[in-house]
């Protein structure tokens, strides 16, 4: 009963934080690729075949499309739940088994730093996070056949959930429960008949697959990096106290492999283990070998928060065991540690502290001004019921336009350079970021079309010596066919 006391405590401590955070956020984390994840969901109810988008994840779809009808803000409140019950399930889980201090995987999940930075977004790793979560909480349950299956869909809200499967079938080998086998493969089979169903391709999951698509065309090189990449980026990545109880829980499996049968204090943490380091492993060779649309990112490391709440409380256990007792020892050094957690995760992203109303946590786009600016001439100028061309998504939430619909908007990659098919009278959005990196525009190519004129230009608010025209914007009408 007082273990279920702190953790209700605990959860309505993290809840007001993260509440703050939302109250105190101007942005939103994960740049275009939220506001893109936002517009996918939220037209999903339009086109159908949404439903099924690989690269926005079926699952993630199917649990947003209603959410994100309501607004970007309900789609971070939804996050914001992600996490809170996921560190709940972790912290239930931990109890089931025994453990002390089971309630500090909470703060533990909520405020690792690369979970809290990614928080409020639109992305698809805090439900990942929450789907990782269950299938703990279903293991450390028992109900492992319920925690297959459940694991077998985390492909089609995340494609690193291939990954998992692969830890947990080693699992499944080394306990020689080759029944659950069957539950680990269901996931993939039923989405890809469902694929099938709908688009007639019989190997749906691997030809609709936007990383292998993009892998096949080489069309973007996305570079490499070392192999030591995510190893050297930890610290920020976890934070140093989670860092250090992460280090004494692997000090833990060691021990134990090596005196044999001393892990009963520690149940599944060769699970917990595996996922984590089958996770880390994959996405430093993918980045190493410049694969698979790699770009070196750090928020997919929030992912496997799951893990690091487990084995972090399991190294803080670990670590104040070898410490002398001493009178409130228990209530003492948990509330240290979850404190020193919150504030690292504070720190590592820069937010602004709840007891600071008036600063923003996660800050403006700076790279929006001036689309907001376009968006007001446009408006101005009576030009919004044009079809509107661009490369930003989040333009399309400013101006209310809808990207799947050709009369509507479409990204400014669609425009056939050799054979301009573009209507006249469209409007042309052209941005020195996301038009030249993403949509492969110069400006040149528009400058010098005669089927182009130059109607408006908005110079940049600043200009980087080594990217001076990044937020020059220069809208252009099309005059002829």
């Amino acid at each position: 009963m007082v273990q279920n006391k702190t953790i209700g405590i605990a959860f309505s401590f993290v809840a007001a934080l993260l509440i703050f955070l939302f109250l105190q956020s101007q942005g939103i984390e994960g740049g275009q690729d939220s506001w893109q994840h936002f517009l996918i969901s939220k037209y999903a109810i339009k086109y159908p075949e949404l439903l099924l988008d690989q690269w926005n994840k079926p699952v993630f779809t199917w649990c947003t499309v209603f959410v994100c009808q309501a607004g970007m803000k309900a789609m971070i409140i939804f996050n914001i739940c992600c996490s809170l019950i996921s560190g709940l399930l972790i912290s239930l889980a931990l109890q089931k088994n025994q453990i002390k201090n089971a309630w500090l995987a909470i703060p533990f999940l909520a405020f690792c730093p690369i979970m809290f930075g990614n928080t409020i977004s639109c992305l698809t790793e805090p439900l990942n996070v929450l789907l990782l979560s269950l299938v703990f909480y279903l293991w450390f349950y028992k109900h492992f056949k319920s925690a297959v299956a459940l694991a077998s869909i985390l492909p089609f809200v995340r494609t690193e959930g291939f990954v998992i499967c692969g830890a947990i079938f080693l699992i499944v080998l080394y306990r020689k429960q080759y029944k659950l086998l069957f539950w680990l493969l269901i996931g993939s089979v039923i989405m890809n008949i469902a694929g099938f169903a709908v688009t007639g391709k019989p190997f749906w999951i691997i030809t609709e697959n936007p990383y292998l698509k993009f892998e096949q065309e080489g069309q973007f090189d996305p570079g490499t990096g070392e192999l030591l990449y995510y190893i050297k980026q930890a610290r920020a990545l976890f934070g140093l106290p989670l860092l250090i109880f992460m280090l004494l829980a692997h000090v833990i499996a060691v021990i134990g492999i090596w005196k044999k049968n001393k892990l009963q204090k520690y149940p599944h943490i060769g699970l917990v283990l595996l996922v984590f380091w089958f996770y880390m492993a994959a996405h430093t060779l993918i980045f190493f070998f410049g694969i698979l649309g790699s770009h070196g990112l750090v928020r997919v490391m929030a992912v496997i928060a799951p893990c690091i709440a487990i084995l972090g409380v399991y190294g803080f256990n670990y670590l104040t065991e070898a410490i002398p007792n001493f009178k409130y020892k228990g209530a003492i050094l948990t509330t240290i540690a979850a404190l020193a957690v919150i504030h690292v995760g504070y720190k590592e992203n820069h937010y602004a502290k709840p007891y600071h109303p008036n600063e923003a946590t996660v800050k403006k786009d700076i790279s929006l001004t001036n689309f907001e600016l376009a968006s007001s001439w446009l408006k101005q100028n009576n030009l919004l019921s044009r079809t509107i061309i661009h490369q930003l998504p989040a333009f399309n939430v400013l101006m209310n336009k809808d990207p799947y619909d050709p009369h509507s908007s479409y990204y400014i990659w669609s425009i056939n350079k050799p054979d301009d098919w573009a209507e006249k009278g469209v409007i042309v959005v052209w941005d020195g970021f996301y038009s030249t990196r993403e949509g492969n525009m110069p400006l040149e190519w528009l400058m010098n079309n005669p089927n182009y004129r130059l109607i408006h230009s908005i110079d940049g608010f600043e200009r980087p010596a080594d990217y001076p025209t990044i937020y020059d914007i220069r809208i252009f009408e099309k005059i002829n066919k």
